[in-house]
């Protein structure tokens, strides 16, 4: 529960402190006094949009603090999310500095915005009067039905398991769409590669042609060089026949001196002169290309120049590492499809868990559905409606979704003879005030919320009716800590505890101020409600009246 409520340099309260009672609480005073600036602050600490023209003392700090005790029902979630220490408490304050920025903090941890707006709706929950119209919302009429039956938990994984299952079919469009790309590329890398690998690409294949195609273009001189080389060493009367007569010719002189080393000489020529002559042969031989194999290089070399000037690279060696990085792309195509047929099978078992579970949330719906129209008809019906009737509208669509598969309608008559319908097509302002209050009731019953505040939902009704009402917010506070912020003396009657806002002035500034009231002051402060200031007798006799019967 909510024991502890701090407000300093905010807006026109300078200074509020106040330890906050079980039970039913309830906070009056004059419009303008500042009872819906305490709500603000209290809006701000739970994590609301922070605004620094709040600052009562534009020089000064802002700070709220609420203190929550008493939290045994909280405790497994609250540990879950690391917000409870030792002390087994949560205060949470938040500050407001002049230069414009926030900082918040739990039991003194700093802590985000996003924090806070988690954390609060396990501690507290604030019913303003314009919220009564929420319930014309079918999904807001889902939420509550569910709250009465207790199945959060079980629509919660049922939302999980919905986004679950839209995220898996949004990575599947997507791989499509992967896909339908590759597809497009595949075309293409595959003829690239196609006519690489069909090119049967050799390393260092283009340097040897270049080279055998430059030596063809000399080839006739080439040949002919050679040839009158050979002829001019093996021919008749070529140099070897001459050498040949003179080694013979040397044969008488041999034995004179320095004549057989000048011999061996003659030798080592004809020997090199041989080697010469194979040579030249040789060159001959190479030189001599006919005319198929000419063509067969010139366009071999000419497949290899176009190839590599298409794909703009400067050797068949780069050729060939591209046709081995198309291979590679080629085989990362295939792995697209593989992974379309994971996610399918992802997909499709994600979808059978979601539509057990929604199929389960349904029967769960239908059958305990009906236990919540009697409690909520006999609750109308003490707010002075004889004739009110209230039923749950259930139907089904064919999909499921985050919240499972139903869609509800609550369906209201205030009027004897007339058939419920929904509420957005035959409640008038004042049954959808008394209808929220008293759906808001049931569902406390079964809530294990801490403290629950309602700012002026009782707007729009008097008398016996709005005493009912203070009965029912009474009975509510009978499972959980209430506050409400009124303007009807006879629910300010039915509280526990009664508060008063009101504007303290001196010369230089106007202040809220907070206090709670004796039973005397309360007496006069609700008769001051029904007759006005000063309160007549009469007022102050009803006033005692009501508090009496209240007791």
């Amino acid at each position: 529960m909510l024991t502890n409520l701090l407000i300093r340099n905010y807006a026109i309260i300078d200074h509020l402190e106040l330890e906050w009672p079980q039970g039913m609480s309830a906070i009056t005073g004059e419009t303008g006094a500042g009872k819906s600036i305490i709500i603000g602050a209290i809006q701000f600490v739970l994590g609301a949009r922070a605004d620094s023209k709040v600052l009562c003392q534009p020089d000064e700090k802002c700070i709220v603090e609420l203190r929550f005790t008493q939290l045994e029902h909280q405790r497994e979630e609250l540990n879950q999310l690391e917000f409870l220490d030792d002390s087994e408490e949560i205060l949470i304050r938040r500050e407001i500095l002049p230069n414009g920025r926030s900082r918040s903090f739990v039991n003194d941890s700093p802590v985000t915005v996003s924090d806070l707006q988690t954390l609060s709706p396990l501690l507290i929950a604030i019913h303003q009067q314009f919220d009564q119209l929420d319930i014309l919302d079918n999904s807001v009429q889902l939420e509550m039905l569910d709250q009465y039956l207790g199945l959060q938990s079980e629509v919660e994984s049922c939302g999980e398991e919905y986004r679950l299952w839209r995220n898996l079919l949004g990575e599947h469009k997507h791989l499509e769409e992967e896909q339908r790309r590759a597809n497009e590329e595949k075309d293409y890398v595959d003829f690239q590669y196609r006519e690489l690998h069909e090119a049967a690409l050799l390393d260092n294949e283009y340097t040897g042609i270049e080279e055998e195609l430059a030596l063809a273009l000399k080839a006739g001189e080439i040949l002919n060089s050679a040839r009158s080389a050979s002829e001019l060493i093996e021919g008749e009367q070529g140099v070897m026949d001459q050498l040949n007569n003179i080694a013979q010719s040397m044969k008488g002189i041999l034995q004179l001196p320095g004549i057989g080393e000048l011999h061996q000489q003659l030798q080592d020529a004809r020997s090199g002169l041989k080697e010469f002559n194979v040579a030249f042969n040789r060159l001959a031989d190479r030189t001599d290309f006919d005319e198929e194999k000419l063509n067969m290089l010139q366009q071999r070399f000419d497949l290899l120049t176009r190839l590599m000037k298409k794909h703009r690279v400067k050797s068949d060696t780069e050729l060939i590492e591209l046709r081995d990085q198309l291979h590679e792309r080629l085989r990362g195509f295939s792995n697209v499809d593989d992974e379309i047929e994971k996610i399918k099978k992802k997909i499709d078992l994600a979808y059978q868990q979601l539509l057990q579970r929604a199929r389960s949330i349904s029967q769960l719906r239908q059958k305990k559905a009906p236990g919540m129209e009697p409690e909520v008809t006999a609750l109308l019906q003490q707010l002075g409606m004889e004739f009110a009737q209230f039923n749950v509208g259930l139907s089904q669509s064919t999909e499921p979704g985050p919240t499972g598969m139903d869609h509800a309608d609550f369906l209201f008559s205030a009027n004897k003879g007339k058939a419920p319908a929904p509420i957005r097509l035959q409640a008038s302002g004042g049954e959808i005030s008394r209808l929220n209050l008293v759906l808001k009731s049931v569902i406390s019953k079964r809530s294990k919320l801490p403290t629950m505040i309602f700012d002026e939902i009782d707007t729009g009704v008097s008398g016996q009716v709005a005493l009912k009402m203070g009965d029912i917010l009474r009975e509510i506070s009978a499972h959980q800590q209430l506050i409400t912020i009124t303007h009807s003396p006879q629910v300010a009657s039915r509280a526990t505890h009664h508060f008063l806002v009101y504007k303290e002035t001196n010369a230089k500034v106007s202040n809220t101020r907070l206090k709670k009231l004796t039973r005397d002051e309360r007496m006069t402060e609700l008769a001051k409600m029904l007759s006005g200031d000063p309160p007549t007798p009469s007022a102050l006799k009803n006033a005692r009246e009501l508090i009496s019967s209240a007791n």
